[in-house]
C-alpha cells in the first residue's frame, strides 16, 4: 500500500452513440490520467504501462493531465516515457503540471512531439473516419477557456473532449461533446460505499469517479495511476481505461470487462 502502483484495474467500455458512423465501429480510445511521476511512480513503472497500452493497439490515446507530483524536474522524464506510445496521442495539462512549471510542461510535450491541446481542437482524420478532439486546459489554475477550445469546431464528427477537471462537464456537453474524459479526483483514493459519495457531495463535487450521462454526452472520470500527497488507496485502485466506439440510436455506455495489470517494482 505504500506504493499504490502495484496493480492497475483495466476497465474496457463500449460507447454506442449516434455520432459514431458505421465505419468507426470498433475505434478504440485509451485514457491515461494522473500519473504523478515523482516520489512513488517512477519512469520504469510507467514504461510497463506504456508497453501494455501499446499491446492493446488503440487507435488514439488520451492523456488527461497531472503527469507529475510537485517537481518540475519530473516533467521531462514523464513525457519522455509517454512518447513511447505507438498510437496517435493527444494531451491536456492538469493543475500539478501548472503548479510545477507551465513552461517546462509545454517544452516537454513539444520536445517529444506529443500534441498538447491548450484550449484548442483538432479534426483527426483516420482510415475509419474523422473525430474531433477538443482539449480544455486546467480549470483549477484558471487556465481553461471553453469558448476558445470549441472555437470553429465543425460539429459534424464524433467529439472527444479531454479535460482534467470534471466540474466543467455540463458546459462541455452543452457545447457538443460526446465523450468527455477527465481525471483529477483519484476517486478520492478511499472508496467507502455510501460514505465517499456523501463526502464528495458535501465538498460540492457533483462528479467524482466513473461514468455520468450529461445531455447526450458521457463524462468518464478516470481514477488515475499515481498519488500526489499520500500513497494509500482503499477501494479505489489505479486505473487504465479503454473505450470502443459503436454506432447506436442513443448514447449508451457499457462496461465490457475488468481485469488487472501487475506492475513490477524490482
Amino acid at each position: 500500500m505504500i506504493n499504490p502502483l502495484k496493480s492497475i484495474e483495466v476497465n474496457r467500455y463500449r460507447l454506442w452513440h449516434p455520432r459514431v458512423s458505421p465505419a468507426q465501429s470498433g475505434f478504440r480510445i485509451a485514457q491515461i490520467s494522473d500519473i504523478h511521476l515523482g516520489r512513488w511512480v517512477k519512469p520504469r513503472h510507467m514504461a510497463q504501462v506504456v508497453d501494455y497500452v501499446n499491446r492493446q493497439a488503440p487507435h488514439l490515446v488520451a492523456l488527461t493531465g497531472d503527469y507529475v507530483g510537485y517537481s518540475r524536474h519530473d516533467l521531462m522524464p514523464a513525457v519522455e516515457v509517454l512518447a513511447g506510445l505507438n498510437s496517435p496521442t493527444y494531451a491536456v495539462l492538469g493543475n500539478h503540471d501548472h503548479w510545477t512549471c507551465t513552461d517546462t510542461a509545454h517544452q516537454a510535450f513539444s520536445r517529444f512531439e506529443i500534441p498538447l491541446l491548450t484550449n484548442e481542437n483538432r479534426l483527426i482524420e483516420s482510415a475509419m473516419g474523422p473525430i474531433e478532439v477538443v482539449g480544455v486546459d486546467d480549470h483549477v489554475t484558471k487556465k481553461s477557456d471553453v469558448d476558445q477550445a470549441f472555437n470553429a469546431l465543425q460539429g459534424d464528427a464524433f467529439c472527444l473532449v479531454l479535460n482534467h477537471v470534471p466540474s466543467l462537464a455540463p458546459e462541455l456537453a452543452l457545447r457538443g461533446a460526446n465523450l468527455i474524459l477527465s481525471g483529477h479526483t483519484h476517486g478520492y483514493q478511499f472508496n467507502i460505499p455510501g460514505l465517499t459519495h456523501r463526502i464528495a457531495h458535501g465538498m460540492g463535487a457533483r462528479y467524482h469517479v466513473g461514468a455520468y450521462y450529461l445531455d447526450g454526452a458521457y463524462l468518464y472520470i478516470n481514477r488515475g495511476l499515481g498519488s500526489a500527497s499520500w500513497p494509500w488507496r482503499i477501494g479505489a485502485a489505479p486505473e487504465l481505461t479503454f473505450f470502443e466506439l459503436a454506432p447506436g440510436s442513443r448514447p449508451r455506455l457499457e462496461l465490457l470487462t475488468t481485469e488487472t495489470m501487475g506492475v513490477n517494482h524490482r
